[in-house]
């Protein structure tokens, strides 16, 4: 080693002897140990000596026909060629925060306030269910309620609905029974076509969007008509919900049709008069709310002109309700008619056994006459 220039030469001179081969073997033997023949942990993967000792291997091949190995990066069990469809870390990180932001503060942050104000419309009791019902049939003006009636915890009745603490009136619509009714309905067309043998799986579907298409065309035409009128605030749910009523009475009609017709076409002055009744009553009912309830009304700013548009608005509104509540009635079969000729040969039948067991001359033609 000496004489290859890696070891000093021992001091002879001095008499003190030169360093051991010992002593300068073990700190190389431990630079070695600390590099490419010590043994790696997990903790090695990322590290700069690990990876450039894992570029040595694969430059040198690491060993007689040793495969070489690929060089990994700091994410441990990956390698530093991405895999295909793979995406960094920095890129994932972005994507998620930027849900996080846009579902915070962007687009996504309306479906938590859209919960929150449908949830509104939906709280409701049996009680209140009942009343409302009851008051649908018969659409009288309710009384005002003084405010110290409507302080919060105070006792309130069973049939009143109660909105962040506060009573409201029975004119505030609801989603409950529209959305209730308009299930109803649906199924009890596709009932009423399934009696009279009509009935195939895509009129479940086409009745479901005639109706939904119906009910938003009706829905943005009121919402255009109250915004000339100058109720510019008039929420759209509120009115959605106000000509989604009409499927109550609807359903009602249906119910009783079914019931005493049999799924064939009703007919008679009853029934003529409970149409009319129910029609009616959508009508009343539906005026009765928009000249009653302050979101439809116009800004006391308005002009008289304005005003006196706001009233003719709010009385065609509910006046055509009534054609949309016929345009929505199902189509029905008339009752088959029995044949007359059937009728008298029955009947000339049965009166010739009855006067064959008594012994009785029948007389000429049959014998009954009808």
């Amino acid at each position: 080693f000496a004489q290859a220039g890696l070891l000093p030469a021992p001091c002879a001179v001095s008499g003190v002897s030169g360093p051991s081969l010992s002593s300068l073997l073990r700190p190389a033997a431990k630079a070695g140990m600390d590099g490419a023949d010590r043994d790696t942990g997990w903790e090695d993967l990322g590290s700069p000596s690990f990876q450039g000792t894992s570029g040595v291997h694969a430059r040198h091949g690491g060993g007689a026909g040793a495969p070489s190995a690929p060089a990994f990066t700091g994410r441990m069990g990956t390698s530093g060629e991405e895999l295909p469809g793979g995406l960094p870390d920095s890129v994932t990180g972005a994507m998620v925060g930027h849900f996080a932001r846009e579902f915070a503060h962007g687009s996504l942050s309306l479906w938590p306030q859209l919960v929150q104000s449908m949830r509104q419309y939906f709280n409701v009791t049996h009680g209140y269910v009942l009343r409302k019902a009851l008051w649908q049939l018969a659409p009288m003006p309710s009384k005002k309620k003084k405010a110290a009636d409507s302080e919060i915890n105070a006792q309130k009745d069973w049939t009143v609905r109660i909105s962040h603490g506060l009573e409201v009136d029975i004119e505030v619509p609801d989603a409950y029974i529209p959305v209730m009714g308009f299930v109803t309905y649906v199924v009890l067309c596709c009932l009423i076509q399934g009696l009279q043998e009509r009935f195939h799986p895509d009129m479940l579907s086409s009745t479901l969007t005639y109706a939904v298409v119906l009910l938003v065309l009706e829905a943005a035409a009121s919402k255009a008509a109250l915004f000339v009128a100058g109720a510019t605030d008039a929420p759209v749910v509120d009115l959605v919900a106000l000509l989604g009523y009409k499927y109550f009475y609807l359903s009602i009609q249906l119910i009783v049709s079914l019931t005493f017709a049999g799924g064939y076409k009703p007919s008679g002055f009853f029934y003529l008069l409970l149409t009319c009744g129910l029609a009616g009553c959508c009508s009343v009912a539906l005026w009765q709310v928009l000249r009653r309830l302050p979101r439809m009304q116009p800004s006391p700013s308005s002009q008289d002109c304005v005003l006196d548009i706001h009233k003719l608005v709010i009385k065609a509104i509910p006046a055509s309700q009534v054609i949309i509540y016929w345009i929505l009635l199902p189509s029905w079969s008339r009752r088959p008619r029995v044949s007359t000729t059937l009728v008298t040969t029955t009947a000339a039948a049965v009166a010739s056994a009855l006067g064959n067991a008594t012994g009785a001359p029948l007389a000429q033609g049959g014998g009954l006459s009808l």
